[in-house]
């Protein structure tokens, strides 16, 4: 970066190089890590300096004249950058992808571009992905990375201080502009206000400006008409909760990276029975991993059932009995009144079977309770159900859904999809 601004400067190349004052090596900051580019749209405070005494080595580092950073080994390893390549990508983000894709090499038209959904479907990724490949593609520009928390807190310190030049400067200065959890503006008027203001200058002068959110554009209106206006008039993409392909293609990546051995049975129930997003399929394989250890057991299905029983319980949202029923329908091409009725044809058996086991699963209801709701049954029968259908899945058994064929472990996941949506 000094050598880039040299360069600039003077108007040619220039060999930069750097020397240490061994008198004043005791007051090195032995936090900070000159193995990352220097941070110039970070708003978080620096850490405070950590004198050392003369008996232990200062970890310093030394820049050749090609810019090479050679560091210490005793220094943790660096995680890198986010990428977009290492997002997994299927049909509950693909429009995202596609507009960070674009975004991130400077092509995007639209501005701002935000993105919406829920907790732990990637947003942060994303914006932070789109941050280091823009930089990659345009070495010159200006990309600043803020969450709202640091936004808000700048500007006020800026404002107690004599700062609120230098953090416009920043902000507005900006080639590309990002913005993290911006519904923590809400309530915040004078922050929102410079936020406003901000917008319209980045605006007005073509530059690129981009927001994530946990609500949909319909939930931020606490924001206020014209900020809301301004975020319709760019690109909304919204973001649903991964599918199970996605959800198992994460599992499996995660595990990866975790040198975590699993077999697809065991990574296949990860993915089923956590139905959220990554944050929670990374806790299950930590737990899942502890669990091993602790009792000093291979990873198998049976541990992982064990390890996970209370997780999956506090990972899936609430489901009612007409829920279920309704989902049953939709995807076994039923009708509700044929679940309760007296009839025993294969066609009705079976769903009413999965629908009993899965209400078991979901809701919590007791067996009376749910032997009620699907035709005044004795809870006996949902017993009976229920022990029917794990024998049915442990033997990898096959059932028919509407006019095809396939394994009860996917005409499970094909009914989770749909309550899912629900």
């Amino acid at each position: 970066d000094v050598r880039t601004v040299a360069a600039a400067v003077i108007g040619g190349e220039v060999r930069v190089e750097f020397e240490v004052d061994e008198s004043i090596s005791s007051t090195i900051e032995a936090t900070h890590d000159a193995s990352l580019p220097i941070e110039r749209d970070e708003s978080a405070p620096r850490p405070k300096s950590h004198a050392k005494s003369a008996a232990q080595p200062t970890q310093l580092s030394s820049v050749n004249t090609n810019g090479a950073v050679s560091r210490n080994s005793q220094k943790p390893p660096v995680r890198p950058e986010p990428s977009l390549s290492e997002l997994v990508v299927g049909a509950s983000n693909e429009y995202a992808f596609r507009a960070a894709e674009v975004t991130a090499h400077g092509l995007q038209q639209a501005s701002p571009v935000l993105f919406c959904g829920g907790t732990g479907v990637g947003k942060t990724h994303i914006l932070r992905s789109i941050r280091s490949e823009y930089r990659r593609s345009h070495p010159r520009a200006r990309a600043v990375y803020l969450t709202a928390e640091q936004f808000i807190t700048s500007f006020v310190e800026a404002l107690r201080g004599t700062g609120l030049p230098s953090f416009r400067q920043k902000c507005r200065g900006a080639d590309l502009l990002l913005l993290d959890d911006i519904q923590f503006f809400v309530g915040k008027r004078a922050s929102l206000e410079e936020l406003l203001h901000t917008l319209d200058v980045l605006l007005a002068e073509g530059r690129q400006v981009v927001l994530a959110s946990d609500r949909s554009l319909a939930e931020l209106q606490p924001l206020g008409k014209e900020l809301v206006s301004r975020l319709a008039s760019g690109l909304v993409c919204n973001i649903q909760l991964p599918d199970f392909a996605m959800r198992l293609d994460v599992v499996r990546r995660l595990a990866r990276d975790m040198s975590l051995a699993l077999e697809d049975d065991v990574a296949e129930f990860v993915a089923t029975q956590i139905s959220t997003g990554a944050r929670e399929l990374r806790g299950a394989l930590h737990r899942l991993q502890a669990t091993s250890i602790a009792f000093e057991q291979p990873i198998s299905r049976q541990l992982a059932a064990r390890a996970l029983a209370d997780l999956a319980q506090q990972c899936t949202r609430h489901v009612r009995l007409a829920d279920v029923e309704q989902a049953i329908c939709s995807v076994f091409g039923v009708e509700a009144a044929d679940l309760r009725s007296e009839r025993k044809t294969r066609s009705i058996h079976e769903p009413r079977m999965l629908a009993m086991w899965l209400a078991r699963k979901y809701t919590r209801a007791p067996w009376s309770e749910i032997g009620e709701f699907f035709g005044r049954r004795s809870h006996s029968t949902v017993i009976s159900a229920h022990r029917r259908v794990d024998t049915l899945i442990r033997s990898r058994a096959e059932i028919g859904v509407s006019h095809e064929t396939c394994a009860v472990e996917e005409a499970i996941r094909r009914v989770e999809a749909v309550l899912r949506t629900a």
